[in-house]
This record gives C-alpha cells, sequence and structure tokens, in this order.
C-alpha cells in the first residue's frame, strides 16, 4: 500500500519494507510447508511452525511499533490468527511421541544444539551492548532515536521471548529431550528467516 510508511522515520520506513520482503517469503516458506505438513511430513510441519513463529514476531512488532496505518487492522489480523494457530498446532502434539519421528539425525542434534546456544548468546550480548550502556549514563540508544520509537521491539521480543526460547532448546537438544527435537528446528527456521530480515535491511 502506497504510504503506508509515511508517517514513520525514514529509519523505520527502510526497516519495515525490508521486513515487508522478508515476509513474502515466509508465506511462500509456508505454503509449501503446510502442504507437506498436510501430507503428514514431520520436516513439514516443522518448518510451518517456525513460519508461524515468525509471522507473529514480526506482526507484534508492525502492530506496536509501526505509526497507526491503513494496515493497523492487518498487523492485529495476521498477530491473532498466527498464534491462535500455533497455538492450536502446539496443543495436539504428542511431544514424546513427535520427538521420535524429528528429522534432525542423532549426529546432528550436538552442532545444532550449540548453534542454537550461541545466537541466543551473541545476540543477548549484542543487545544488551547497547541497552545497558544507555541506561546507566541516562541515554537512549541510537537504534532507538533513529527510529523514533518508544523503545526497540526487537529487543524487548528476543531478549523476553526469542533469545531465552532458542537458548532453552539448543540445551535441551544437546540433552536429547523432546522439547529440543520438536521446538529446534523451527526456532532455526525462524531465525533464518529473522536473518533474512537483517540482511535485506542493510541492502536495502
Amino acid at each position: 500500500m502506497a504510504g503506508t510508511y509515511a508517517r514513520d522515520t525514514a529509519n523505520w520506513a527502510q526497516q519495515a519494507r525490508a521486513q515487508d520482503v522478508a515476509d513474502l517469503v515466509a508465506v511462500c516458506s509456508l505454503a509449501v510447508s503446510a502442504y507437506l505438513a498436510s501430507r503428514r511430513s514431520v520436516r513439514g510441519f516443522l518448518t510451518w511452525a517456525g513460519g508461524i513463529l515468525f509471522l507473529i514476531y514480526t506482526f507484534a512488532i508492525y502492530a506496536f511499533a509501526s505509526t497507526f496505518n491503513g494496515l493497523f487492522l492487518v498487523y492485529v489480523a495476521v498477530l491473532g490468527l498466527a498464534t491462535y494457530t500455533f497455538i492450536g498446532g502446539v496443543l495436539r502434539l504428542d511431544f514424546e511421541a513427535f520427538g521420535k519421528l524429528s528429522p534432525i539425525g542423532h549426529r546432528a542434534r550436538a552442532p545444532l544444539g550449540v548453534l542454537l546456544i550461541a545466537l541466543a548468546l551473541i545476540f543477548a550480548i549484542l543487545w544488551l551492548s547497547q541497552d545497558v550502556p544507555a541506561i546507566i549514563t541516562g541515554t537512549v540508544p541510537s537504534s532507538v532515536t533513529q527510529a523514533g520509537l518508544l523503545s526497540n521491539p526487537i529487543h524487548v521480543l528476543d531478549l523476553a521471548l526469542y533469545l531465552p526460547a532458542i537458548f532453552m532448546s539448543g540445551l535441551s537438544l544437546l540433552r536429547n529431550r523432546a522439547l529440543g527435537q520438536v521446538f529446534s528446528l523451527p526456532l532455526l527456521v525462524f531465525s533464518m528467516l529473522e536473518g533474512l530480515g537483517i540482511l535485506l535491511i542493510f541492502a536495502m
């Protein structure tokens, strides 16, 4: 929609447009993975779950951080539908049985667990290196002022939800727990889509 981000700062509008492209990729992956999941593919279901998580994450940011625009109710609708769809999908799972069907091979579990833990620690250090000095000095991080926001929604969601989730999932995978085997692949898909969004922001 033309002028959707006209009321936002140039910095935030650029980030939002890059995220729009990442969302299109996510929707395409959702369509393919949903088809595979309908054919009882475990890998398809887990990839679908990662795409749904990504939609929850990005549309929460749209809804709470973008200046009110014509797509506001779309943001709210997608956020609600994606959230309840994910909850409904998870509630139907038998974690122990599903964990045994995990496409993550035995040899891949340790490297993937370490990767998830490393991602959690790297991004936590990166975000805290911006937030903690600002808190100590009584200033506002440049990432917030440049975007024209009250706070950084990415830091909020990452530090409160996303990073603890991938850390615990990686740890569970290293311990060969069903929880890690179920959630590691969705969170890896989520991380790849988020990484694509970050790359697009720099590219644009």
